[in-house]
């Protein structure tokens, strides 16, 4: 057909080059990308991502820097602090004292938190009973299984025990000082009782691993261990409020004695009202 031009190649017809749309680089990225695009919601490897993905693993070897470090202080720091409270717990409370009279960042730098320092023994109490194999009070009650059915539990109600004993001694440091009962006074007799705490809590550990196993330890090992925790738990108490608040020995130990067998009392109370 002689009215019909053919275009350069031979192709479509000349008349529809001007309507093609013309083929440059651009474009067939553009179509590229069309076709092999991440599906929605997968942006894909990106710079940024990869990015992010650095920074979180920084952030994350930097975290396990900071955690293996602190793992070995509590190594080096916490029987140097144990066998200070279990010596000189007088010293332990003036320090204490001392400490929390400085900045937060500055506090206990060659030492552990006292909080930190009783759930530690705590957790090694509770060590020592999984190794020596001790079952746990099996109760029928919500209350009793959900405290003790478990190792978490366990460990969580041992905690917040000998926290109510250095309460119910930080309490009574208040008391006998006629102070208030706020956030700041609390602060500091509370931190002393934590610390005077921790040998009490390893030493009724021993006491009651001594006592699962009479046979190996001998009848009279277990009781002979309590008792000498109670008394040197007491003379500890005792110390520490003389170095505090000075006074005669003999009034402060008979303190001591009845806030003693009050918070006793209010634990046990306590218990067999939840768990009975």
């Amino acid at each position: 057909m002689s009215g019909t031009r053919t275009g350069p190649e031979g192709g479509q017809p000349a008349r529809y080059e001007k309507h093609r749309p013309a083929v440059t680089a651009r474009s067939q990225g553009d179509s590229w990308h069309r076709r092999y695009r991440a599906p929605a919601g997968d942006p894909g490897f990106t710079p940024r991502t990869l990015s992010r993905a650095v920074m979180d693993l920084i952030r994350l070897l930097r975290s396990l820097e900071e955690f293996l470090y602190e793992l070995v202080g509590w190594l080096v720091f916490y029987p140097r602090m144990f066998w200070r409270v279990l010596i000189h717990p007088g010293e332990v409370a003036l320090y204490t004292r001392r400490e929390l009279g400085k900045d937060l960042e500055h506090r206990f730098s060659d030492a552990i938190s006292p909080v930190l320092m009783l759930i530690l023994s705590v957790a090694i109490a509770h060590a020592l009973e999984m190794a020596m194999r001790m079952s746990s009070p099996r109760l029928s009650t919500p209350v009793g299984q959900l405290l003790f059915s478990s190792e978490q539990g366990l460990l969580l109600t041992r905690s917040a025990v000998f926290c109510v004993y250095a309460l119910g001694a930080a309490l009574g440091t208040l008391r006998r000082q006629r102070l208030p009962v706020n956030r700041e006074t609390l602060r500091e007799p509370f931190s002393i009782q934590a610390f005077i705490a921790c040998p009490f809590v390893v030493a009724l550990a021993l006491a009651q691993a001594a006592a699962a196993s009479p046979s190996q330890a001998g009848p009279f090992t277990a009781p002979a261990i309590g008792a000498l925790a109670v008394a040197w738990y007491l003379w500890a108490r005792m110390r520490a409020f003389v170095a505090l608040n000075g006074g005669a020995a003999l009034r402060a130990l008979g303190s001591v004695v009845v806030s003693f067998l009050l918070t006793t009392i209010g634990v046990v109370g306590l218990f067999a009202a939840v768990i009975l």
